[in-house]
């Protein structure tokens, strides 16, 4: 998640005090993006030859609560999608149902080898996985396809799913945003101004749904998938806010859980305005460590061979854009954004670098104006979801001095992308559902695998070792060094063996460490379009 949250992948929220801004739930769908496009770069070295026969599918097991119908556009050959319904509130069903999206790769090993269904989730909140099971479950290790159908599902309000929209995608794409960085009272009142824009949307594009678009409500859908699926237990995999929501599931649940994969992991103790210093000091650290990097191959970039002067060439820039915006809509939060999008994964890196090298030598925006993108419908959708999962999962600061003083003191210890995840967001206006959080303490779950790198800006390693001490059945499996978002498919023999010797065998050791990937070469491209846009 970003810094607002977390985005696509492997990845999200990590609630930030300020992540309810569209600014944070972008530069989250961004991260998302990325590394799902890099587990597929990453996992393509080890794809079976072009002429090696691909394992015949055994028959698909039946599936009595689907309603199946078409898959989205651009869904790779080999994936069913349909429908669940399932009531407006579990915890007082009525008459009132929602659809929820699901899909269903399925198995490619025998029957006898067949273990079940996987569910997956890539983040968010808001990352849908309706049209990529089958594009994910090419990614993942032999073994694992050929035991587990792979499923996917929409959160309740995205895509395929009953849906919610807070803004049209004119008032949504408006931009520049406000700059997250000025602590004068226009500057505040700016930022106000549009987080209740984006609050009286949803309040009035979805008042009913509102108090029922949680993280238990989600929970429980699962569970209903799990019953459309003919299933007594599910195994899941749940990457950054996928975490989160897998612990929930657990523990309102635990006896429905088979095996379970959480990777790059939400602190259960701060939902959500608690993450937000976390966050703001782990993504400068990994600034830090991208200017380091950047340092080192200052002959592709020219930004300076020491970390000072490459962060100089970094504030110089955005300071530039925040004075006067590239095409009259790429200013300082915008660059921001875009720059904490390029923290979660290390194979962003050179494109990160060459856009900034762009504009700081150049004046050239275009390298910048690629990594931002167009907004889409798609976008809004999901930053809407973010916006009021995260909003009605647990209270908030409800004055907008709270906000302007985490600015104030985040932007004076890490900058300017510490002021961007402090900044004010629709949850000022938009708490609908006042619960405190679920508590989670892993009672009755069986093992649980978790893995987390160390310098992890979007979920910070601290939150991991909260998730390690709330399940006492978990083991952790730390990537030493590693700032990726998403480690399980692409990290390495090490972190891809031991998830698939998890899920196949249910093996499970000590507490153990794999070290991190090599970092990338100046000549490395962003991987793009490797798998079908989730967001």
């Amino acid at each position: 998640m970003r810094g607002g949250s977390t985005g696509n992948a492997a990845g999200r929220p990590e609630r930030a005090p300020g992540a309810g801004t569209a600014s944070a739930a972008g530069a989250r769908r961004r991260g998302i993006a990325v590394v799902l496009a890099a587990l597929a770069v990453a996992a393509s070295a080890a794809a079976a030859p072009a002429d090696t026969p691909a394992p015949q599918p055994a028959p698909e097991h039946a599936a009595p609560g689907v309603q199946w119908g078409t898959c989205p556009p651009r869904t790779t050959a080999g994936e069913r999608c349909g429908t669940v319904a399932v009531p407006l509130d579990h915890d007082h069903p009525g008459d009132r149902t929602l659809q929820i999206g699901v899909s269903r790769s399925p198995a490619t090993g025998s029957a006898a080898e067949r273990q079940g269904v996987l569910l997956i989730n890539f983040g968010g909140p808001g990352a849908g996985a309706v049209g990529s099971a089958a594009a994910f479950a090419r990614l993942l290790p032999d073994p694992v396809r050929r035991a587990y159908d792979v499923v996917g599902f929409d959160p309740r309000g995205r895509a395929t799913s009953t849906h919610v929209d807070c803004l049209d995608l004119a008032t949504f794409a408006r931009a520049p945003k406000p700059d997250t960085a000025l602590t004068t009272a226009a500057g505040q009142q700016a930022i106000v101004d549009a987080a209740r824009v984006y609050s009286d949307g949803c309040k009035a594009k979805a008042p009913d749904l509102l108090p029922y678009l949680t993280t238990r409500q989600i929970a429980d859908d699962m569970d209903a998938i799990r019953t459309a699926f003919g299933e007594d237990k599910i195994n899941y995999l749940g990457y950054s806010y996928g975490t989160y929501l897998g612990a929930v599931y657990g523990q309102r649940h635990p006896d429905r859980v088979r095996r379970m994969i959480l990777d790059s992991i939400v602190d259960p103790t701060q939902v959500w305005y608690g993450t937000g210093a976390g966050q703001a000091h782990a993504f400068w650290l990994r600034w830090r460590d991208w200017a380091d990097w950047t340092a080192r191959h200052d002959a592709a970039y020219g930004l300076g061979t020491t970390r000072d002067a490459v962060l100089a060439a970094w504030n110089r820039t955005r300071e530039a854009l925040a004075a006067s915006p590239a095409d009259g809509a790429l200013g300082g939060t915008e660059f921001d954004t875009l720059t904490i999008g390029g923290l979660y994964s290390d194979r962003q890196w050179p494109a990160l670098a060459q856009a900034v090298s762009a504009y700081a030598q150049r004046s050239d925006a275009g390298p910048l104006r690629d990594l931002k993108g167009a907004a889409t419908a798609d976008d809004e959708n999901f930053d809407s979801v973010f916006q009021t999962v995260t909003c009605a999962d647990a209270p908030a600061p409800a004055d907008p001095a709270v906000f302007a003083r985490d600015t104030e003191d985040l932007g004076r210890k890490y900058g300017y992308l510490g002021a961007n995840i402090a900044s004010a967001g629709a949850c000022l206006s938009l708490q609908s559902n006042t619960l405190p959080p679920t508590v989670i303490d892993g009672k009755g779950l069986p093992p649980v695998l978790l893995i987390q790198g160390t310098r992890d800006p979007a979920t910070p390693y601290t939150g991991a070792a909260h998730m390690r001490a709330a399940l006492p059945s978990a083991r952790m499996l730390t990537v030493q060094g590693s700032g990726n978002h998403g480690q399980f498919i692409g990290g390495g023999p090490c972190v891809d063996d031991a998830g698939s010797a998890y899920l196949v065998h249910g093996t499970l050791a000590d507490d153990a460490s794999c070290p991190a990937l090599p970092e990338p070469d100046p000549g490395t491209r962003a991987p793009r379009g490797a798998v079908p846009p989730v967001r």
